[in-house]
């Protein structure tokens, strides 16, 4: 058990964010007889869930939907509701996905010029930086 003070040094929050989160109902504590917060180590886990799904660039409101699939009956609406979102997000996640990659490769190929001494291939790299995100058969090498 933490109270709000322990628990925002732990999960590197605030607690105003803790207070938002509290009004949303995406992380409801337990409280004690004196109206304290009383946070568990589920609450910090949960903290965490929110914190990569903000990440992952869905909103709080998709994300409440999402942690209420935990703890609420799925109807129909709900299903379709979050079904939904995690069509729409797992788009976006292979945008991203192919966007890093193509990063990794250029990074990669940076390094390996850098330590080579090929300075002469370094404008060309630095070049594809701005063709991130373009299907591989656009992108000139």
């Amino acid at each position: 058990m933490m109270n709000t003070t322990e628990f925002c040094r732990c999960a590197h929050t605030t607690r105003d964010t803790l207070r938002f989160y509290d009004t949303l109902g995406i992380l409801k504590p337990q409280r004690l007889p004196n109206n304290y917060r009383d946070y568990t180590a589920d609450d910090l886990n949960n903290y965490q869930i929110i914190q990569n799904l903000k990440a992952a660039g869905i909103s709080l409101s998709e994300i409440a939907q999402i942690l209420a699939l935990r703890t609420q009956p799925v109807t129909a609406s709900c299903r379709n509701d979050v079904l939904t979102i995690i069509q729409q997000n797992a788009a976006d996640f292979a945008k991203q996905q192919q966007f890093y990659a193509q990063l990794l490769q250029i990074t990669n190929q940076m390094h390996a010029s850098l330590q080579a001494g090929h300075q002469e291939q370094l404008a060309g790299l630095i070049e594809q930086f701005g063709r991130l995100g373009e299907p591989a058969a656009s992108r000139h090498p």
